[in-house]
């Protein structure tokens, strides 16, 4: 099951993003070190100021297994745009097409919301979750160069954009 998470949903969303950024430190810009002794504060207001969609295990005894959110842009002159960051999906609950399924969940509000472009970043060498975005109707738009030093090693990350209008041209 995915859905929006809510309030109610803070200590097992605080639980996954920890164990997302103890695992997979390269794929995040957050550090564990920047959450890891936060109370529940910090979460709560993750989960009030972004759409955050959550996919639940209902055979597992319904807990939260995978999370991915969506930021839009405030500015005036940006707000066709959204961003998706924070994906992931527990090692156990992966290959079943949840990532897939939050990716079109989140897609399918930002459409909702008015939106016209999703952006992510994805680090380059991540073939895995490059091809998950492609098949999600992701293109590859340009790399960023050392966009993230995790312990001692730079990483590139690819910036990634699907268009969700079909009138306009935004090149």
């Amino acid at each position: 099951m995915i859905r929006r998470l809510t309030e109610a949903d803070v200590v097992a969303f605080r639980s996954l993003r920890l164990e997302a950024l103890q695992l997979a430190p390269e794929a995040y810009g957050s550090a564990l070190e920047d959450w890891q002794g936060a109370t529940l504060e910090p979460f709560q207001a993750r989960i009030a100021g972004s759409w955050i969609a959550g996919a639940f295990d209902e055979a597992g005894g319904g807990g939260l297994v995978g999370v991915a959110a969506l930021d839009r842009e405030r500015g005036g002159n940006v707000r066709h745009r959204a961003g998706i960051t924070a994906v992931y999906v527990t090692p156990a609950a992966r290959r079943q097409g949840l990532a897939g399924a939050l990716l079109q969940r989140l897609v399918q509000e930002a459409a909702v919301q008015g939106v016209l472009q999703v952006e992510l970043h994805v680090a380059s060498d991540n073939a895995a979750a490059i091809a998950l975005y492609e098949r999600s109707g992701f293109a590859r738009h340009g790399l960023i160069p050392r966009a993230l030093l995790v312990q001692g090693r730079f990483i590139d990350e690819l910036l990634m954009v699907r268009r969700l209008d079909s009138d306009l041209q935004l090149d």
